[in-house]
């Protein structure tokens, strides 16, 4: 008798569990989708605070902190207000250390790191430029170390290549093979499942078709 409790007791939570998972899955995909479709700044606002909640029920999850820290740096680029703007990267990095608190090997954070640093140069160009052009590098670096196969770390690095000076090194002509190069990883990159990240296909695609 008290194994068959036992079993029905393991059942039920095995059971409960699913259903939680499920739950968590289902609001995800719902959030993925409307994140990658918004375009205005009340837009992103509006899925990084459904992440955010996703994140305080689930706060073992590194992926809505991700996502919420994604969202939070889109609305940074579109930010004109110097003061506001660096207060937006401020929330992103927050909850991006907070995943990384989770996940402190995943290759995708490393890769959303070097994604922020180039809003934080935008504050200050000048002041900022070199520092954070370093500090981008290596995450791109340490996200390579962790996963080779991560189309969006040469896509960074074709966007970053492509907007320095020539002087500095940059321009189409020395970004164009990394976005080839980024294209063929994008082709043949399978996402973990449906709510892993997936971003920059399209992106790459364009800017390689604008330099043929």
């Amino acid at each position: 008798m008290k194994r068959i409790i036992f079993c029905l007791t393991f059942a039920s939570m095995a059971l409960y569990s699913l259903c939680i998972n499920q739950d968590y899955h289902a609001a995800m995909v719902s959030a993925i989708d409307d994140l990658m479709n918004s375009f205005t700044t009340e837009e992103y606002l509006q899925c990084a605070n459904r992440f955010e909640r996703i994140a305080t029920a689930e706060k073992d999850m590194w992926l809505p902190c991700y996502y919420a820290s994604f969202a939070y740096i889109q609305i940074s680029f579109m930010e004109e207000d110097l003061s506001k703007k660096e207060k937006i990267l401020d929330k992103a990095q927050q909850l991006l250390d907070k995943a990384f608190t989770l996940a402190p090997d995943e290759s995708e954070l490393h890769v959303l790191q070097a994604f922020l640093y180039p809003s934080r140069i935008m504050v200050d160009p000048v002041g900022r430029g070199m520092e954070y052009m370093g500090k981008t590098n290596e995450s791109l670096n340490h996200a390579m170390e962790l996963n080779p196969d991560n189309p969006r770390i040469y896509f960074l690095q074709a966007m970053h290549t492509l907007n320095l000076p020539e002087a500095m090194g940059g321009g189409a002509e020395k970004a164009k093979p990394l976005f080839e190069l980024a294209a063929e990883k994008f082709n043949a990159f399978q996402p973990e499942n449906n709510i892993s990240p997936d971003w920059g296909k399209e992106t790459n695609f364009a800017e390689l078709r604008k330099l043929k």
